[in-house]
């Protein structure tokens, strides 16, 4: 939410700007909630709308069926990715997002959790898409700065994972795939540095992890 997020942030810092800056700033924030919450009527609209779909995608439908791209070492990755996890946590992140930014690091002890319960984290900046390496180099710099080692990846903006990337009207966005490239529940909207998004993550993450077992 990031009328909140801004309300915050110059609520902290209120005593640096004048009166007239504050009442814009102020303005500036009505007018963004305003257009967040028309954004999750129509969300919810939709959802309503769509109210049959199955929670996983079928493999036909799964925007990570033909899955490729390259990492930021510019290794090669493609479906393979998934296959080899019980559950892989997809972060949908850009550069200049403050909180896309700040959920780095925990999205980094994540990554280190998830490598022992059989599962990984991996992010998709979508300033790098098409193999942009000055993008690329940036959010690699940024992800140094927070400690995050974890695989990002660079996409193709026509592949479908690039289209549903580019659908995405809220960031960070982290979903839940599974070992056969299907999405599974609800997107997590919102940084996980956040406790309650936190929380929300790792019953989804637990529960696709105890269905990949009873599958096994």
């Amino acid at each position: 939410n990031y009328a909140d997020y801004l309300a915050d942030t110059v609520e902290a810092n209120k005593d640096s700007f004048t009166e007239d800056e504050l009442k814009t700033l102020t303005d500036d924030m009505e007018t963004i909630r305003k257009i967040e919450e028309q954004i999750t009527e129509l969300e919810q609209g939709t959802t309503a709308a769509d109210h049959t779909a199955p929670e996983n995608n079928s493999e036909a439908d799964s925007p990570f069926r033909n899955f490729s791209g390259q990492d930021f070492d510019g290794n090669s990755v493609d479906e393979s990715l998934f296959s080899a996890n019980a559950v892989t946590v997809v972060n949908f992140w850009f550069t200049g997002c403050k909180p896309c930014v700040a959920e780095l690091s925990k999205l980094d002890e994540l990554n280190n959790t998830l490598k022992a319960m059989g599962g990984e984290v991996i992010g998709i900046n979508t300033e790098t898409f098409d193999g942009n390496e000055a993008a690329m180099k940036e959010a690699a710099a940024v992800l140094e700065s927070q400690g995050a080692k974890y695989r990002n990846i660079s996409i193709d903006s026509a592949s479908d994972a690039g289209k549903y990337a580019s659908d995405i009207m809220a960031f960070p966005t982290t979903i839940l795939v599974d070992r056969n490239g299907n999405i599974v529940g609800d997107p997590i909207l919102g940084g996980i540095d956040n406790q309650d998004n936190y929380d929300s993550l790792m019953q989804q993450i637990q529960s696709v992890i105890d269905a990949d077992s009873a599958n096994q």
